[in-house]
Order: C-alpha cells, then structure tokens, then sequence
C-alpha cells in the first residue's frame, strides 16, 4: 500500500511539473506564431554601412614586418574606410567563444586600438532612428542581451522608444547585434521555450535533460497506477453503456427503492441521476469526504477513503460515492432522502444578531412546508455577479467593529455555499439560517456566499437544493448528550437541542457549551438562558474569549471549559458528543474527548468548511 501512495504521490507532482512546462510551451509557441518577425529581430532600425576604401590609394607595410607572435590567421579589414591587419592567435568554433586577437596598422605597421569616437560612429552608422546615442562603454561579459557571448564588447545605449542598445566588437568594431525591447521579449520567449532558466544560451543543458526523464517516470507512474487500478478492481474495461439497477435503503426513512443509473458512472452521480443526491462539498473530487454511503458487498478501499474514514466505518463497509462505479454495487444503504428537490426561497427577514452574524428567515415559495431533521443544511446557488466589501446596513451599535473594514465590490463566478438551518421543521413554516459575513482585509474579496446572502433583502429570492439531514441527534434516548460549538456554528446545534426538548420530549442531560468572543457575540443567549430554566435536564454554558469586566461567566476557548467539566466524570459508553465550529476548534474538541476514551461512533460533526 505504501507503494501505491508513493507511486501515485509522484504521479501527480511529476504532472505538476510537467504540465505547467506544457502550458509554458503551449503560450511561447502561441507568442512566436503570432510575434512580428521583424520586430523580434531587434534590426528594425538597423542600417548596413559601408567602411571599404581603395586598396590603391594606400601603401601598405608587409605582413612580414610586423613585430607580432605567429597569428593562426590574418585578415585585411576596414574601419571606417582605413585598412587595419587584423591578427587572430587564438579562437573557438563560433564567433561567440572566446577569441585573442589583435589590430595593426595596415599602413604604419603599429598596434591600433579602437577609440571611443570611433566605435561612437560606427555605431551611429548602423542606426537609422532618432534616439541619442550615448558614450560607449567596453563591457566585459556576461551579457543578459548576448549570454552566450564569451568576449568583451562595445556597448552603446541609445534613448528612443525601445530602449535600443548596440553592441560592437571590442577589437574590430563590427556591429554584433541591435537589441531592443522587442527583441528582449523574443528572448525571454525563447528561454522559456527551451527551458534554458540558467542562462546557458542553449537548449542542450541539465533541465532539459531531466525534464525527459521526469517526462519518463509520469509515464511509467501513470501506467503502474493503471495496473493497480485494475488490480484493485477499480478500472473495468466496458464496451458501450449499459444501465445498472441498484437496490437503495434510505435509513432516514426506513424505506427502499430501485435506482438505475448508467454502470460506468459513480455511485454519487449514478444516484444524482435519479435525484437522490449525497452530500458532497467538492462535486466528486474525493477531497471532502462527505458522499458516504453503506454497501452489502466487499469493496476495494482507495486511498481517498483510508484519508476520510476511521478503520470501524471501513470494516462495516462504508466507502465514498465518489470512489465507486454503479456497476460495482449491487444494494446500498445512504443516509439521505428521497426526491431532495430544488426550492425558490423568499426573504421574509433579515437582522444582524451579532456584529459579524446576520439571521435570515425565508419561506418556500411554493408554499410547500420542507419536513427535515433538526441539524439539517441546505445547498445555496450563489449567481455570478458584484458583491460588496462590507454590508450597508450595520446597526450603529455595530458600527465600531467594521470600522477597520473598507467599502467597496468585488466580482464572482457564481458559487455552491451551505449553511444549516437554526430551527427544526416543526418550530415555524419558515427556513431560518445564521449568515456569518466572511470578512476582508487588505484588498481581499470578501465571502462570496456570506456576503450575497447576507445582503438579500426582504422580498428577493434564491435557488436552494434540500435540506440534506446528515447531522441529526440519534434515537437514543437514554444517553448524556453534550453540544460543543463556536461563532454561527450554533445553528445545527440549537435545531437539535430545541428538537429534542420541545418536539420528542427528550428527558436525558443534555449541555451545550458555546463559545463567543464578547458579549455581543452571543447568539441567542436569552433564548438559551430562558430553555435552560424551563427544562432542568439542559446546561447552557457560554464562555467568552474576550469578556467584558461586568461578564461573570466562564472565560476562554470552549476546550478549556469542556476539560473542566470532563474532570467532573462522565460514562464513556453512555455520553454523545456533538461539534460544529471552526476547524482548529474541533479538530482539538475531538482529540480532548477521544483521550478520555470516548469512542468515535459516538463522537457527531457537522464540518464548517462545508
């Protein structure tokens, strides 16, 4: 198994690697199809000048006088119409490799060197533009316009529109190249092209070479994922479509019924097809674990469900629609309902109940009453269009807590968001959710999802599919039950909590520590004080990380209060845990609880990050 994790684990990051190289490949070949050639060049404003002068016009000094070392090869060349020997003792194949080499006088016989003016009007000679040239300048390399040029050169910069820089030969003045802007983009092109990130000037260098190797490995990776795949049962090969029928159990409704859906689907889609729909926050993607289902024959474990799920849930055969085909199940147990439909909500309220939270009632628009288990959410299709920074309609007494933040919009694509409802379905005809309004810092966009619901007002509408009941207290009724959340993860556990008292009658302990930041964070304190009085058998224990000095209730993060209360006693085997609050919060919730022995199927979460 270990194999396989790091087979497919090198899988994906050698396609990491070699995908964003294909991409680079895909836009510099766009750019150099589309790139005017001409322009590219850098020569735009590059003119051919003529130096030569009459041989017999001069008396020339013969080689053979000449105080020199042996050169490897003389050449009569012209400068500006004078003729000059030109003594080459040592070079490489290319004009670019390092060459030694002199001038001399072809009329005196003496050394010469190349002056500043000189080299000046060579390079105004090669020039056709307006710019100013400035005073040249020896430059030895390396050279970001010519890195594969290994001699020193003239270098003269002219002031125009494209930055154009000239570059001479140190020792003979010849004209090497015109660079400007243009050119400088065609380079930076090319060394993407060819992947030459060192500067090497070429494409036959270390990256290339283990850019193919990578390119190897991806390949033999993916082929040895394939065989396991088809090892493991999770790769079948199929000719054409055909359709399954599947005998599905709906546990929330104790009721069966036959679903067919095409084989070659996953179960999630293949049951989506018929309108059974299984939570999932990441569409199938096997990332959130959520499309969990139970099945009565043996399925192959992948990777994706040894990550999500504990080892007793694998045991008793759950596994993830996700990670399945239809073709592989036979009879299935998911816990969901039936024909979950898609519903036009209307605002009936809306009011801020604490600084950040706003609480958002709607009704069907149908008129249709939604029967759900307290502890439900439903899914919100947030369109495409402009939110704002920061809402507009901040009660004064709030004012102070947005101070820091600033106005402004922000555009989206449109996004899926799901928040819980606060209520159960008995309580009111009305849908009631907790809107906490992600904020923004920095120039960041606000939360899509929080900051367009948040700013629907009375009247508006919204397409949501539900509610989904996968977080619901269970029919035990003689457990202790104890609610641990944060911020507006109070919602699922206020529907349970006023479920259990005020619809079933429940009659075992039930307390609920919930954890604010001041005062004014409180959601629902009244209401929960006054149930508190009314039923003897529930706890509301509220606790403040930033309390006032009048506060007289507990201080700090809900662990810290759930430790004191664990040191108290409790029976592990008769006492059910339900969590809903940021990550981090339960993340260190579950770990305090299963420390202290409680076991994880009585430990109920309902993800925030959902």
């Amino acid at each position: 198994m270990r194999l396989f994790k790091l087979n497919t684990t090198l899988h994906k990051w050698l396609s990491l690697f070699v995908g964003l190289q294909l991409l680079i490949w895909l836009g510099t070949g766009l750019y150099f199809n589309l790139m005017d050639h001409s322009k590219a060049s850098g020569n735009e404003l590059r003119v051919h000048s003529h130096h030569e002068g009459n041989i017999t016009d001069f008396i020339f000094t013969p080689i053979k006088d000449i105080t020199s070392e042996a050169p490897q090869e003389v050449k009569l060349i012209w400068i500006l119409h004078q003729p000059y020997y030109h003594f080459v003792f040592d070079k490489g194949q290319h004009s670019y490799q390092e060459r030694h080499s002199k001038l001399f006088d072809a009329v005196t016989g003496k050394p010469f060197n190349l002056s500043e003016e000189q080299v000046l009007t060579l390079a105004k000679n090669s020039y056709s533009g307006e710019g100013k040239l400035a005073t040249p300048v020896l430059s030895q390399p390396p050279f970001s316009d010519h890195v594969r040029q290994q001699n020193p050169m003239w270098q003269v910069v002219v002031e125009d529109e494209n930055n154009t820089t000239i570059y001479l030969d140190s020792i003979t003045g010849q004209v090497l190249r015109h660079a400007n802007d243009d050119f400088r983009l065609k380079d930076l092109m090319m060394k993407l092209h060819f992947m030459d990130y060192g500067n090497s000037g070429g494409f036959n260098h270390w990256l290339i070479i283990a850019f193919a190797f990578a390119t190897l490995f991806l390949s033999v990776t993916g082929v040895t994922w394939l065989i396991q795949q088809y090892q493991n049962g999770l790769l079948k090969l199929s000719w054409g479509s055909n359709r399954q029928k599947v005998s599905v159990t709906f546990s929330n409704e104790n009721t069966i019924a036959d679903v067919s859906a095409d084989a070659n689907s996953t179960v999630l889609e293949g049951l989506a097809s018929s309108h059974v729909y299984l939570s999932s926050s990441c569409g199938g993607g096997g990332t959130c674990g959520k499309c969990m289902f139970l099945s009565s024959t043996q399925l192959p474990i992948t990777l994706s469900e040894q990550e999500h799920l504990s080892d007793e849930q694998l045991k008793e055969g759950y596994r993830l629609g996700c990670q399945h085909r239809f073709s592989e199940v036979s009879s299935i147990e998911v816990n969901t309902d039936l024909n979950i439909e898609y519903h036009e909500l209307v605002v009936v309220a809306t009011n801020f109940i604490t600084p950040f939270i706003k609480e958002l009632k709607f009704k069907v628009k149908s008129g249709k009453r939604l029967a759900f288990k307290a502890g439900a959410y439903m899914q919100f299709e947030v369109p495409a269009g402009m939110n704002s920074l920061r809402p507009d309609d901040i009660p004064e007494n709030y004012e102070k807590y947005w101070e820091s933040y600033s106005h402004g919009r922000f555009s989206h694509d449109g996004v899926i968001r799901h928040y819980s409802l606060v209520n159960f379905d008995e309580e009111s005809d009305e849908l009631t959710f907790n809107i906490r309004w992600q904020t923004a810092k920095d120039g960041f966009r606000a939360g899509i999802g929080s900051s367009y619901l948040s700013s629907l007002q009375v009247g508006e509408t919204i397409t949501a599919k539900g509610p989904f009941s996968d977080f619901y207290a269970t029919s035990n009724k003689k457990v202790r039950r104890i609610f641990i959340g944060a911020g507006s993860g109070l919602a699922p556990l206020r529907a349970i909590i006023f479920e259990q008292l005020k619809k079933h009658h429940f009659q075992g302990d039930m307390t609920l520590i919930y954890g604010a930041r001041t005062e004014e964070h409180l959601l629902y304190r009244d209401e929960l004080n006054s149930l508190s009085e009314q039923n003897k058998n529930f706890s509301y224990i509220p606790t403040l990380s930033n309390p006032s000095e009048q506060w007289e209730g507990h201080s700090g993060y809900v662990q810290q209060v759930l430790l004191n209360h664990l040191v108290k006693g409790i029976q592990a085997f008769s006492t059910e845990f339900y969590l809903c609050g940021p990550e981090a919060m339960m993340s260190e919730v579950e770990q305090i609880i299963t420390d202290v022995g409680i076991p994880s199927n009585q430990i109920f979460k309902d993800k925030f990050s959902r």
